[in-house]
C-alpha cells in the first residue's frame, strides 16, 4: 500500500511536470531534442576545428544538456507551485516542507539519468565516440555523481529564481553561465583566473572533466574529480536546505510567501 502511494505521487509529479505530454511523446522527444542539441554543436565543431575535437563537445554538451533539463525542471516546478499558489500550501501542510520537495524530485532526477545514459548510447552510435563497457559502466557512475552534484545546486537555484519577476531572463543567463564556465565546448584553462577560480567551485566542471578522463581511458584522476564532484554538491544540498528553511520561517512569520506570476 505505502509503494502504491509512493508510485502515484510519483505519477503525478511526472503529469504536473510533464502536463503537455503522454508518457509515449515524452520519450520521443527525449531522444529528438539532445539529438538535435547535439548535432549543432557537432557541425559547429567539424565545420571550424575538424572532427578530431568532436568527441571533446559531445561530451561536454552531454553533461551540460543533462544538468540543462535538471535545472529546468526544478525551476518549473517551483515556478508552477508560485503560480497556481499552491507553494504556501506546502509550508502549511504536515510534512516539511523539504519533504515534500524531496518527494517531488523523483521524477526530475530519474529524467536526468535517463536523458545522460540515452545521450552517452546516442555518442556512440552516431557520434562514433568510441569507450568500452566498462567504461559505460563508469560513465554511468558518473552520471549518478554528476546528477547528485547538480541536484543541491538546482534546489538551491530554484528556490533564488523566486525573486525574480521575469524567470526566463533569469534562467537563460543561468544556462549561459554554465556553457561559459564549466568547460563544456572549451578548456577552463583558457579562462583568465579569477573565472577559473568560479569554475572550480560550479557542480559542473568536475563533472565535464570526470565523464572525458573516463572515455579517454585516462583513470588517474577520476576518483579525485568524483570526490571533488561530490563535495561540491553536498555544499549546495546544504545550502539548499538552510534556504528552503528560511523560506519556509518567512512564509510563517508572514502569512504568505510569495505573490503569484
Amino acid at each position: 500500500m505505502l509503494l502504491q502511494s509512493r508510485l502515484s505521487f510519483t505519477f503525478l509529479s511526472f503529469k504536473a511536470l510533464y502536463s503537455y505530454n503522454s508518457l509515449k511523446l515524452f520519450i520521443f522527444f527525449r531522444f529528438l531534442d539532445p539529438f538535435i542539441h547535439y548535432l549543432f554543436f557537432a557541425m559547429i565543431t567539424t565545420s571550424i576545428v575538424g572532427s578530431e575535437y568532436l568527441t571533446y563537445v559531445i561530451l561536454g554538451n552531454i553533461a551540460f544538456y543533462t544538468g540543462r533539463e535538471l535545472f529546468q525542471n526544478f525551476i518549473s516546478i517551483f515556478r508552477y507551485e508560485r503560480r497556481f499558489g499552491t507553494l504556501s500550501l506546502n509550508v502549511a501542510a504536515p510534512l516539511p516542507t523539504f519533504v515534500i520537495l524531496i518527494k517531488k524530485s523523483v521524477v526530475p532526477l530519474l529524467d536526468s539519468l535517463f536523458i545522460f545514459i540515452i545521450s552517452v548510447l546516442m555518442a556512440y552510435v552516431m557520434f562514433d565516440v568510441s569507450f568500452s563497457w566498462q567504461s559505460f559502466w563508469l560513465l554511468c557512475g558518473a552520471g549518478v555523481i554528476m546528477v547528485f552534484a547538480l541536484f543541491g545546486a538546482a534546489l538551491l537555484i530554484a528556490g533564488i529564481s523566486l525573486l525574480f519577476s521575469n524567470v526566463n531572463l533569469f534562467v537563460n543567463l543561468l544556462f549561459a553561465g554554465f556553457q561559459l564556465l564549466c568547460g563544456v565546448n572549451f578548456p577552463v584553462s583558457l579562462l583568465p583566473d579569477f573565472l577559473q577560480n568560479i569554475s572550480n567551485i560550479l557542480p559542473l566542471t568536475h563533472s565535464v572533466e570526470l565523464i572525458r578522463d573516463i572515455q579517454a581511458g585516462q583513470n588517474e584522476r577520476i576518483y579525485h574529480l568524483a570526490l571533488a564532484e561530490l563535495s561540491i554538491g553536498a555544499v549546495y544540498f546544504i545550502i539548499a536546505i538552510l534556504l528552503i528553511g528560511l523560506m519556509e520561517k518567512y512564509a510563517k512569520q508572514t502569512g504568505r510567501l510569495f505573490d503569484n506570476e
